[in-house]
């Protein structure tokens, strides 16, 4: 096996096509229409969670599926090698309607602040906050991540499932470093290329990157080891790389059924957020189900002193 070459990040690039802000008015438009419907579908679960079910080691329950990674963001922050803030400032870069600091809220002291695109994301997490009586402890800001406002120093900072939707990588870890102070944390938690999978000739593996990227507005779908450049390059180190892909169930009746519906409507001529969401489901099956991309929990730390 040849030895490991470190990725000088500053010779990578994100496609053209992603450098401009018709595309995250996309993203935007995305959430804002599919956000109501993605947490209807999940009632089952306390944490109204919109990212994927995790059967991991000890899950015996859709609700435990739907809070594993929850779970791993609560060990990862509660193990920084700083003394631990109380409250501690959390702060969620893509936080759908807040289950994850909903999550969070209820196991430790946090001052959590949520940011999401999305104007219908922001006065849905506002109201389960009210709901949950946890108004004062998690607030949520409609913001572009790369592009953050004033959101003081956070000790844990983490994205889950929203990373990819960003256009940039090296802006979205020059932000996140900007404001975890020394000892302080970055999760990311997200579907990652499998190294040589852009260059496939297979004809069907390039048409399901290109649905995934299509269909769930892709701007940053790139390896591990180009992710742990980009954060190096911004002062971040990475201390831990689970591989979550073995945990998700794939194949379920609901993705086979939904499979149906996006083979025969391939060629219709038409498109919405909702159809957007079943092609780039499907695409991402596949991609799981081929090794084009794998689920990755990764987690990097701000060192105490250089």
């Amino acid at each position: 096996m040849a030895a490991y070459q470190p990725i000088d990040a500053r010779k990578l690039t994100v496609p053209a096509q992603t450098q401009d802000r018709g595309f995250l008015n996309g993203v935007r438009t995305y959430y804002d229409k599919n956000t109501p419907r993605f947490v209807r579908s999940h009632q089952s679960a306390v944490a109204k969670a919109i990212h994927r079910e995790v059967w991991g080691p000890g899950v015996r329950t859709e609700k435990e599926a739907f809070e594993y990674v929850n779970a791993l963001v609560l060990r990862a922050i509660s193990a920084g090698s700083a003394p631990l803030p109380s409250p501690m400032p959390v702060l969620d870069l893509g936080c759908g309607v807040g289950g994850t600091l909903f999550y969070l809220a209820a196991r430790m002291p946090i001052a959590g602040i949520g940011v999401t695109l999305s104007p219908v994301g922001v006065r849905l997490a506002e109201s389960l906050a009210r709901e949950n009586g946890l108004a004062g402890r998690c607030r949520f800001l409609e913001a572009n991540y790369l592009e953050l406002p004033d959101v003081g120093m956070r000790q844990a900072v983490y994205a889950i499932e929203s990373f990819l939707h960003g256009p940039d990588p090296a802006r979205f870890f020059r932000s996140a470093a900007a404001v975890i102070p020394r000892g302080g944390r970055l999760i990311v938690c997200d579907d990652f290329l499998v190294e040589g999978a852009e260059a496939s000739r297979d004809r069907t593996a390039r048409r399901n990157l290109a649905d995934f990227r299509r269909g769930w507005h892709v701007g940053s779908l790139i390896t591990t080891k180009q992710a742990e450049a980009y954060a190096e390059t911004a002062g971040l180190r990475l201390i831990d790389n689970q591989d979550l892909t073995p945990y998700l169930r794939l194949r379920r009746p609901c993705d086979r059924l939904i499979a149906t519906f996006v083979n025969v409507g391939r060629g219709l001529p038409f498109r919405s957020p909702w159809w957007d969401s079943w092609v780039g489901g499907h695409a991402i099956q596949r991609c799981l189900l081929t090794g084009l991309i794998r689920y990755h929990f990764l987690v990097f730390d701000k060192a105490l002193a250089l």
